[in-house]
């Protein structure tokens, strides 16, 4: 039976807690693995989790650094012919590179049977020239060395097009975390917004807070109210629009917190709004989504995908999200309709279910 060599670190990273759920659901699934991670973790406690639940992962200092590839290069040679691998799956360029490089150093006996997978995380896409050197580097470097290429969204797939006969659209599974049974959402006291999301260029948390101060002045309940999680560089920017605006007692801003701390403001909330410029895929619109709430983005990552008019709204401007922030005001139930719409079709991005698409269309190799 094939043996999957997994990388479940990623630059800068170590050990991820993404890649970390996707090991636990092959891991369960039994599928023949090994998998191997740098030695730094994304958050506290990721090594002991892998550790606790059995998983057969090696840590390899310096994995996720790119330098002293000859020593690494060696490492996973070694890695792959103990343990009689067939196929790689890699998360980014340097693991591309380093799985090629063992790949071609193998017997010849054991290297022609090894296919690398790659799953497309993400591009440089906010910026249009950038985009487009971002596209040819990592189109050419799937182009040579990726036998599969796993794309979570189609309109992904439609951006290196030229590779489509490699690509297989497969999304991320979502952490069981969010399929616990959280109640209906509470809408007694208005909207509760939340947008869990990184201060920087492109998530735009400056539009949200603008739209909602114009909603606010049409909420005669005052009670609505918007989450902002996340730190960094426009963090501040946003706390000043905020108080400028005049709505600084109804914008709450958390700070950096973990991911089950996410979790717990979003069963709060009753409305999640995505206003970023780009996403390749978007947790942050899935999350919320199979726990059963309402979600507004913009047209990015998968929301086109799966938002329609019976689960949420897409919007493309500050006007756009006001008229819809006022429309769901006036018919609160509508958010607890749409919420449950969610909650059934998000049954699609457990786990379990995507590990087994995974076995027929990537592991297959």
């Amino acid at each position: 039976m094939k043996k999957l060599l997994f990388f479940a670190s990623d630059y800068n990273i170590g050990l991820s807690e993404l890649l970390l759920d996707e090991l636990e659901a092959i891991h369960k699934a039994n599928i023949p693995y090994i998998a191997v991670a740098g030695s730094n973790e994304q958050v506290q406690g990721l090594w002991q989790r892998a550790f606790n639940n059995n998983l057969n992962i090696t840590r390899i200092d310096g994995l996720d650094e790119h330098h002293n590839s000859k020593s690494l290069k060696n490492t996973l040679k070694r890695l792959i012919i103990e343990n009689e691998v067939s196929c790689i799956h890699v998360q980014n360029n340097w693991q591309l590179f380093l799985s090629n490089y063992a790949r071609i150093s193998c017997p010849r006996d054991k290297g022609r049977k090894i296919s690398i997978v790659y799953t497309l995380h993400g591009f440089r896409n906010n910026h249009p020239l950038k985009s487009k050197i971002a596209k040819l580097i990592i189109g050419t470097a799937l182009l040579i060395g990726a036998d599969k290429i796993q794309c979570m969204t189609q309109k992904l797939k439609k951006e290196f097009a030229l590779l489509s006969y490699k690509i297989k659209v497969l999304p991320l599974g979502i952490s069981d975390a969010c399929f616990i049974d959280t109640p209906n959402p509470d809408i007694s006291n208005g909207l509760q917004i939340i947008y869990p999301a990184l201060f920087r260029e492109g998530k735009n948390q400056d539009l949200i807070i603008k739209a909602f101060s114009k909603f606010l002045k049409n909420d005669k309940s005052e009670r609505s109210r918007l989450i902002l999680p996340g730190d960094g560089d426009l963090l501040d920017h946003c706390k000043k629009l905020a108080k400028e605006t005049g709505i600084e007692n109804h914008v709450c801003f958390p700070g950096r917190i973990t991911r089950d701390e996410v979790f717990q403001y979003i069963s709060k909330s009753n409305v999640a709004i995505i206003a970023s410029s780009s996403e390749t895929f978007g947790q942050c619109i899935v999350e919320p989504f199979v726990m059963g709430r309402c979600v507004v983005s913009t047209p990015v990552g998968i929301a086109p995908e799966i938002i329609g008019k019976n689960n949420g709204y897409i919007f493309n401007n500050e006007a756009d999200l006001i008229e819809i922030l006022n429309k769901m005001n006036q018919n609160k139930q509508s958010i607890i309709t749409m919420g449950e719409n969610n909650r059934t079709q998000g049954l699609a991005f457990k786990w379990n279910a995507i590990i087994e698409t995974y076995r027929k269309k990537l592991y297959s190799c």
